[in-house]
């Protein structure tokens, strides 16, 4: 079964060079919030970082293959793993450059074939044989099926690859994982999840106007940005613009959008998983009995009930991401929650933003957690040919390396020269929501199960969370226990 190959650029990047093109100065006076703040623990360090070294070894014009998504259905992670030129784009020739650095020093060559969902061949190919690839990239909802239909091979077959490395995900592969075997990862080689962590926008201009000389940057940096922070500057945007006593699309909000996006992020702000490993490597629902989750999730609910904060836009989980750009772009909110890849999307906004992560639920946390799912996982087919673990394990192992230090960095200058986000304070913060993406197979897989399931009680308004978790823990038990079941 062949598919077409595909050399893609995601029209986000061709929007985002339009915006480089015609980007103007931006002042350091206009409001405190642009200082860029001395943070220590984002700072980048001068010497290069001591790696375990990799084997010299001549792969003799060995071919990599890549089996990976187009653009066709999957249009909102940044997908791009290989380039056959360079073309003047700097994420595409960052791609080239790397990719040519790592074929110069092990004499391999990358090669990629794409199709429009991964998820639906990857198991037909498995079966044939052959899965026409020694790396795939999976759409990370797809990913446990493919597991437990016995597609995948577990990670721990590599040599050289060092999941406890700064360029690998460690909250990705302790979440998938089963009995401490990773069954998909994710590495600085793709942008795919990364550019899937959700972050906070905000109207630096409308933030000056009100009033507000906080400088959000500093705090965030401090470890200082909480829920009752950002609560605190919504309330300060609240307004009845049109004077008809109602609050109305026509009004001014905090923030609005997708309540996945906003009340999700918010709870995993706070360090609550839906699902996580217990210290024997397993899976299970941690709802049920976690005090502290319930109470966040309650308290979330009772200081945004009533108070106009929040304008969700239509009483469902997934919609109201494309309204609330709209509104944002016309100064009716002052917070925007979206994705990474998303940025581009405001580069004709008039007014100049920033970029923040979403908060911690209170100073006490040791780190934020950015939300970070709907992108893709690497998996490694079942039928992957042991001879050559080795040359998979030394490769992925330097794609990430080189990645770590070059195409992430170029990444994060390709968002910041984005016209309105050019602030040293937009960097810093990249800094830290790259360093927070965190993973639960709660909100990649059993998200009707229970991602979704805890957003009912925010949008009725109606505290439910305990009794809503004593109601489906005999069922999230139940699809945990098909996982557990599963053995190599």
């Amino acid at each position: 079964m062949k598919f077409p190959r595909k050399q893609f650029l995601c029209a986000l990047l061709a929007g985002l060079m339009l915006a480089m093109a015609g980007c103007g100065g931006i002042t350091d006076t206009e409001t405190t919030a642009d200082t860029a703040p001395a943070v220590t623990e984002t700072e980048s360090v001068e010497t290069e970082p001591e790696y375990t070294p990799l084997p010299e070894k001549d792969m003799d014009g060995w071919t990599m293959r890549y089996l990976n998504y187009n653009t066709t259905w999957l249009t909102w992670a940044e997908l791009i793993l290989t380039a056959e030129e360079q073309n003047g784009d700097t994420l595409n020739d960052a791609v080239y450059n790397r990719n040519s650095r790592i074929s110069e020093q092990y004499n391999c060559v990358f090669e990629e074939t794409t199709a429009d969902y991964v998820q639906s061949i990857i198991g037909q190919l498995v079966q044939s044989g052959d899965a026409g690839a020694e790396l795939a990239m999976l759409h990370d909802e797809h990913v446990i099926n493919n597991y437990l239909n016995g597609y995948l091979q577990t990670w721990d077959a590599l040599p050289h690859v060092d999941f406890n490395a700064e360029y690998w995900n460690k909250s990705s592969t302790e979440t998938f994982s089963n009995m401490g075997k990773v069954f998909a990862a994710t590495g600085d080689f793709s942008l795919a999840q990364s550019t899937r962590s959700f972050i906070l926008l905000f109207n630096k201009d409308m933030y000056a106007d009100l009033g507000l000389t906080e400088d959000l940057y500093r705090m965030a940096a401090d470890g200082k940005w909480t829920m009752e922070a950002l609560l605190k500057a919504e309330q300060v945007a609240v307004a009845d613009l049109d004077g008809d006593g109602a609050m109305t699309d026509k009004d001014r909000y905090g923030t609005s959008g997708a309540v996945k996006l906003y009340f999700g992020s918010l709870v995993t702000g706070a360090g609550i998983k839906y699902i996580d490993i217990d210290t024997d490597g397993k899976p299970y629902f941690a709802i049920p009995g976690n005090e502290y989750a319930i109470s966040v999730m309650s308290d979330i609910l009772e200081k945004h009930n009533g108070t106009n904060i929040y304008l969700p836009l239509f009483n469902e989980v997934h919609s109201g991401s494309t309204e609330a750009t709209v509104l944002f772009k016309n100064n009716q909110t002052l917070f925007n929650g979206t994705s990474m890849r998303a940025v581009s999307n405001y580069r004709d906004m008039k007014s100049d933003i920033g970029i923040l992560p979403f908060p911690k639920y209170s100073e006490d946390q040791d780190a934020y957690h950015a939300l970070t799912s709907g992108g893709t996982m690497a998996v490694l087919p079942k039928t992957l040919n042991p001879e050559i673990y080795e040359n998979v394990g030394i490769v992925l192992e330097a794609l990430c390396r080189d990645s770590h230090n070059d195409l992430i960095p170029v990444y994060k200058e390709i968002l910041l020269k984005s016209r309105y986000a050019r602030d040293e304070g937009s960097a810093a913060m990249l800094d830290i929501i790259f360093a927070s993406a965190t993973y639960d197979i709660g909100l990649s897989v059993f998200t009707t199960d229970t991602y979704y399931k805890y957003m009912e009680p925010y949008l009725t308004f109606s505290n439910t969370f305990a009794s809503l978790t004593q109601e489906i823990t005999d069922m999230v038990n139940a699809r945990l226990e098909d996982m557990l079941e599963f053995t190599e």
